[in-house]
């Protein structure tokens, strides 16, 4: 039985590389571990996405301004074949991609049996080491095993990762088939790594490798045309509008310190420092034409055990008290029934459940005893149970907290550390003039009384 299985799998395997394109350097053995095959469930996209294409030296002379005419709107340009193959168009490819306008990025095909280190560096000396704001993100093309173990493949290529995470501080993008990356690499979790998947197929959603659950881009065809290029071309698409491809590109942002919430409380938006977006970036889409603030985040919902895609509104409060805690719901794309916030305030954890179309503004998740300082938040999932195939949208959006004053003045009952300076104990306007008089007249009762 095992030996049928194993000769079933071959023949399978055989098959799929009648009809793979590969793609290593010329004088290095033709690539044909990233399978075509199938797996039992696809991953379509999110809804409109973005021609891309991936091009080396094969391509000979391109024009980029014809390029760019024929809806084009990035390229990938391999800078080499591990260390031993540099690609002589890489410089040229690079400089008049950017003249055409076309949002470009770096890929260089990964040799296990080479120093990742020294590949590494070598894609990070052709970019100048650095990320400009129209560059995507590098990519390591994974679809060779130079005869290692999974296990190898799996050291080699963390070391890779991790080095330009490092010089770049984002993410680089891995491009892998499925049945290599499942069988050769051994499917380690890369999910929060963006995807590039190569599979060539007419089907309208891919086929990708686990435990990625969603796809950044898909090199769909080997065989493509596009004006400018002779001959066959790579094309891509990015699962996303340009919108979300333009979000994609260059160096981090600048990481702000989150600000403290002061006794009355505050706003926090999802552009402001204490929002944290993640996940897949791909899959989280940032719109300017709704929100709070006139901007928001979205993405879609699943029905999985784990979320992919999270936000996360850290709190530090500079006070102990008791606040309305209020999430912004802009009907134009919140569309999930069961948005399941976690508050998390005081050392304890909540969950509560909201209908996000319910409302078009603001909607109160309920009040909440949160403690001084930091190490407080409100998070929400992508995995509300709603499925992904349903297309329902998730919102991010502000966040408001409003402090609730009770009679001691605290919202949490705790002592006059938490009154506000010159508040009268908490009382409402007019309401600690009244008491202090009331006082008065009591004190001078009670000096009558014991002069008698």
């Amino acid at each position: 039985g095992v030996w049928l299985a194993d000769a079933c799998r071959t023949l399978k395997r055989a098959i799929a590389i009648a009809f793979m394109v590969g793609c290593a350097a010329e004088g290095q053995p033709d690539s044909t571990d990233v399978s075509v095959l199938e797996q039992d469930a696809t991953v379509c996209g999110v809804g409109p996405t973005v021609k891309g294409i991936d091009v080396s030296y094969y391509q000979g002379t391109i024009n980029w301004s014809q390029v760019a005419g024929d809806g084009v709107k990035f390229a990938f340009i391999r800078v080499s074949d591990g260390t031993g193959f540099i690609d002589p168009k890489f410089e040229s490819y690079w400089s008049a991609s950017r003249a055409a306008g076309i949002k470009h990025g770096a890929y260089q095909f990964f040799r296990p049996g080479q120093d990742p280190l020294a590949q590494a560096d070598l894609l990070l000396t052709k970019i100048g080491n650095k990320l400009a704001a129209d560059d995507l993100p590098p990519v390591v093309d994974v679809e060779a095993s130079d005869g290692l173990t999974a296990a190898q493949i799996q050291a080699k290529l963390k070391v890779w990762v991790d080095h330009v995470k490092a010089a770049l501080g984002r993410d680089p993008i891995i491009y892998t088939g499925f049945y290599f990356w499942r069988d050769s690499v051994g499917a380690p979790d890369y999910a929060d790594t963006p995807l590039w998947h190569a599979q060539y197929t007419t089907a309208a959603c891919p086929n990708i490798a686990p435990p990625w659950t969603k796809w950044a881009l898909w090199q769909y065809t080997s065989t493509g045309t596009v004006a400018g290029i002779s001959g066959d071309v790579d094309v891509d698409r990015w699962n996303g509008d340009l919108a979300s491809l333009q979000a994609f590109l260059g160096p981090p942002e600048p990481v702000l310190p989150c600000q403290s919430i002061g006794y009355a409380g505050a706003v926090i938006d999802d552009g402001d420092s204490c929002f944290e977006p993640g996940g897949p970036v791909a899959s989280m889409r940032a719109v300017s034409d709704a929100g709070q603030d006139g901007d928001l985040v979205w993405t879609h919902t699943t029905e999985d055990a784990a979320e992919a895609n999270f936000g996360l509104w850290h709190f530090d409060f500079e006070q102990a008290g008791r606040y309305k805690l209020e999430v912004y719901t802009d009907a134009k794309y919140a569309q999930s029934k069961q948005a399941k916030y976690i508050v998390q305030a005081s050392g304890a954890m909540q969950d509560k459940v909201i209908d996000q179309s319910a409302a078009d503004g603001w909607q109160t998740l309920g009040e909440f005893d949160f403690a001084q300082g930091g190490d407080q938040s409100l998070r929400l999932g992508d995995n509300t149970g709603e499925p992904l195939a349903n297309n329902v949208q998730l919102v991010f959006d502000a966040v408001r907290l409003t402090r609730i004053e009770t009679e001691t003045g605290s919202g949490s009952g705790s002592d006059d550390t938490d009154m506000m300076p010159g508040d009268g104990g908490g009382c409402s306007s007019g309401g600690g003039h009244m008491g202090f008089a009331l006082i008065a007249v009591l004190g001078i009762l009670r000096r009558r009384r014991s002069n008698k």
